[in-house]
Parts: structure tokens; sequence; C-alpha cells
């Protein structure tokens, strides 16, 4: 299995709580680029509207499942069409250290 279908079978198990339902079902993560030499992943994500009350939650929840995955040693969770976008990159920067 490539590292690009272990993140999307980790990725799964991500639910968005209001609909009860997996990011990767939502469509909610896409143009996910995995870089299997250097473990370095880059992905976007766009909660279900622009003011998602679990954006931020979601999009915290979906960077540490990359980081679970075997051989991810750096993801790059980019947050678009999000009213709180630019704090939840801020919290997503923070997890790197």
């Amino acid at each position: 299995m490539s590292l690009k279908e272990k993140i999307i079978e980790k990725l799964k198990n991500v639910y968005d709580p209001e609909l009860k339902e997996d990011v990767v079902s939502l469509k909610l993560v896409y143009d996910l680029e995995a870089d299997e030499e250097n473990g370095v992943v880059n992905i976007k994500f766009k909660p279900t509207v622009e003011n998602c009350p679990v954006g931020l939650q979601l999009s915290i929840a979906i960077k540490k499942a990359i980081l679970a995955v075997e051989g991810v040693k750096k993801a790059n969770v980019k947050v678009e069409n999000f009213i709180w976008a630019k704090e939840a990159e801020e919290f997503l920067k923070a997890l790197d250290n």
C-alpha cells in the first residue's frame, strides 16, 4: 500500500461530528500529495460551510491522523473556504513543534 493510500485509509477515521460521516466520504480533503521518499504530505481541507463550528477541530484531527501514519514526517494542511482559516493554520503549525 502506498503512503497516499495509507493516509486516505487513516482519514476515513476522522468524522465530522455533526454529519457523522468521515472527511474522505464528505470530500472535505483533497489535493493530497505524499512524498514517499521524504515523508512530506500536503493536503487541502475545506469545511462543509464557511463558518463550520467544528472546522478547527477537524483540521487538527486531520493533521494528527496524517502524522500518525507510518512514514509521515511532516504534514502540511492548507485550510480553505473557512472564516477562521488563518487561525486554524496557526494552530496546525503549532503541532509541528
